[in-house]
């Protein structure tokens, strides 16, 4: 276990109660403000060891850099395809077991053993799909 930090609790506690999921340097802005002397070499050096206890997901966003979510309850993480924002698709523990059972199932099929999984779907948001329905 790494020793205690308060900059490492800042960042996972800034995650924790966010609903966005923000960049190392939107994180880094936002804690600026709390902790005038924390560098961003640290937000990233923090973020990567979260992320390797397992305290913090690490999204790969396909519009850019890497975005952090402190949320980890079963979700499906929704990206827009024209604003690029990320959001949590709840889902119920049924739904949760079923979908990976699924997922067990398929990495099965091709002799694989499964250890976890991630959804990722991208499209158009509400606010995005009215915004391209008004354009055509």
């Amino acid at each position: 276990m790494k020793k205690y930090s308060r900059q490492r609790e800042l960042i996972l506690n800034s995650l924790r109660n966010r609903m966005d999921h923000p960049t190392a340097e939107i994180l880094y802005l936002d804690l600026k403000n709390q902790m005038p002397e924390i560098g961003i070499a640290t937000v990233y050096r923090n973020l990567a060891e979260l992320c390797e206890s397992g305290n913090i997901i690490k999204i790969k966003s396909k519009s850019g850099p890497d975005r952090y979510d402190g949320n980890l309850e079963p979700h499906i993480h929704f990206e827009c395809n024209k604003c690029h924002e990320i959001y949590d698709i709840e889902m119920q523990s049924t739904a949760t077991k079923r979908i990976e059972n699924e997922v067990r199932r398929f990495t099965e099929d091709i002799g694989a053993e499964y250890s976890n999984s991630s959804i990722y779907i991208d499209g158009y948001c509400k606010k995005c799909k009215v915004l391209i329905n008004i354009a055509y």
